[in-house]
Protein backbone atom coordinates (compact mmCIF):
# COMPACT_ATOMS: atom_id res chain seq x y z
CA UNK A 1 0.00 0.00 0.00
CA UNK A 2 1.14 3.49 -0.71
CA UNK A 3 1.29 6.44 1.65
CA UNK A 4 -1.77 7.95 -0.05
CA UNK A 5 -3.80 4.86 0.81
CA UNK A 6 -2.69 5.09 4.43
CA UNK A 7 -3.59 8.79 4.35
CA UNK A 8 -7.15 8.06 3.26
CA UNK A 9 -7.46 5.37 5.94
CA UNK A 10 -6.19 7.79 8.60
CA UNK A 11 -8.67 10.45 7.47
CA UNK A 12 -11.54 7.94 7.56
CA UNK A 13 -10.67 6.87 11.11
CA UNK A 14 -10.26 10.51 12.14
CA UNK A 15 -13.73 11.35 10.87
CA UNK A 16 -15.19 8.35 12.68
CA UNK A 17 -13.41 9.39 15.88
CA UNK A 18 -14.81 12.91 15.65
CA UNK A 19 -18.39 11.96 14.74
CA UNK A 20 -18.80 8.88 16.96
CA UNK A 21 -16.13 8.84 19.68
CA UNK A 22 -17.70 5.91 21.54
CA UNK A 23 -18.09 3.54 18.58
CA UNK A 24 -14.87 1.66 19.35
CA UNK A 25 -15.38 1.78 23.11
CA UNK A 26 -18.43 -0.49 23.01
CA UNK A 27 -18.12 -2.09 19.60
CA UNK A 28 -14.75 -3.42 18.59
CA UNK A 29 -12.53 -3.24 21.68
CA UNK A 30 -14.59 -4.58 24.54
CA UNK A 31 -11.76 -4.64 27.07
CA UNK A 32 -11.46 -1.50 29.14
CA UNK A 33 -8.55 0.66 28.06
CA UNK A 34 -6.43 2.69 30.46
CA UNK A 35 -7.88 5.92 29.04
CA UNK A 36 -11.39 4.74 29.86
CA UNK A 37 -10.35 4.00 33.44
CA UNK A 38 -8.55 7.31 34.00
CA UNK A 39 -10.83 9.78 32.20
CA UNK A 40 -14.43 10.61 32.89
CA UNK A 41 -16.83 9.87 29.99
CA UNK A 42 -16.78 13.52 28.88
CA UNK A 43 -12.97 13.68 29.06
CA UNK A 44 -12.72 10.40 27.13
CA UNK A 45 -14.89 11.78 24.30
CA UNK A 46 -12.75 14.91 24.13
CA UNK A 47 -9.57 12.81 24.07
CA UNK A 48 -10.86 10.63 21.21
CA UNK A 49 -11.99 13.68 19.22
CA UNK A 50 -8.53 15.23 19.59
CA UNK A 51 -7.02 11.95 18.36
CA UNK A 52 -9.40 12.18 15.39
CA UNK A 53 -8.12 15.64 14.52
CA UNK A 54 -4.52 14.40 14.70
CA UNK A 55 -5.41 11.41 12.52
CA UNK A 56 -6.91 13.73 9.88
CA UNK A 57 -3.84 15.98 9.95
CA UNK A 58 -1.52 12.98 9.63
CA UNK A 59 -3.66 11.59 6.80
CA UNK A 60 -3.47 14.88 4.94
CA UNK A 61 0.30 14.88 5.42
CA UNK A 62 0.53 11.40 3.91
CA UNK A 63 -1.64 12.36 0.96
CA UNK A 64 0.17 15.61 0.19
CA UNK A 65 3.64 14.17 0.68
Amino acid sequence: MTLKTYGFIMIAFGIIYIIKPNVFKAGIWKKTAITQQVFSPKQYERYIRILGVFAIILGLYFILR
